[in-house]
């Protein structure tokens, strides 16, 4: 007998961004990898901008239900936590729950630097959920979603080197991780929010699509 493996992204099933106006902002990536790009333009950014995040409705044709965890980078294993909300660790051979629970979340450090705002989830539709201190959200249902605040102020580095992109365009990064029922748990393409580039940008871009 053989062994299926579980998949590790699947391309056909994709996130949606809407800024706070309902209208959708994410466009597809010009390097044709799958992902999603969210231009933010430099001259309108005020420390925090909100938008609701939730599952391509066109991408969820002929999935009759879903559940899902969405991650802030940096990322971590987001497919164990995708499968076992509950934050205890599971075997290998588990199914995801489906009621994901809110784990216990160490308090964190207490922070002596000047404080600087950063991207993090701030709420979720009804049977959804924030976890570890809005690094992460989840939500359930087709109609599911979560709203994620980004930071529009570049985050420096930490002093062991983390905390930012070797992009400097880029501030922020997501990805899901979601199941059908009790199926595998399966990592959807990521959402890449990224500053634009006015003084480069040409008259035949894509400007006026995807972009806040």
């Amino acid at each position: 007998n053989k062994v299926k493996k579980a998949p590790t992204e699947d391309p056909s099933i994709k996130l949606a961004v809407h800024d706070a106006s309902g209208s959708r902002v994410d466009v597809p990536s010009e390097d044709n990898d799958g992902n999603s790009i969210v231009w933010i333009d430099p001259s309108y950014s005020p420390p925090l901008l909100s938008f609701v995040i939730r599952m391509d409705p066109e991408t969820l044709k002929g999935v009759a239900d879903i559940q899902y965890v969405i991650e802030t980078a940096p990322f971590e294993d987001l497919k164990d936590e995708a499968s076992n909300p509950s934050g205890s660790r599971a075997p290998s051979h588990s199914q995801p729950s489906p009621t994901p629970m809110v784990p216990t979340v160490p308090s964190p450090k207490p922070n002596t630097s000047v404080s600087v705002p950063e991207s993090s989830f701030v709420n979720a539709s009804t049977g959804g959920g924030i976890l570890c201190n809005g690094k992460r959200g989840y939500a359930r249902g087709k109609k599911g979603s979560v709203t994620y605040e980004l930071a529009t102020e570049k985050q420096s580095k930490q002093k062991d080197g983390s905390g930012a992109s070797e992009d400097d365009s880029i501030l922020s990064e997501v990805v899901a991780g979601y199941s059908e029922y009790h199926g595998p748990v399966t990592l959807t393409p990521r959402i890449i929010f990224k500053r634009k580039d006015i003084q480069s940008e040409s008259p035949s871009s894509t400007a006026g699509q995807g972009e806040l």
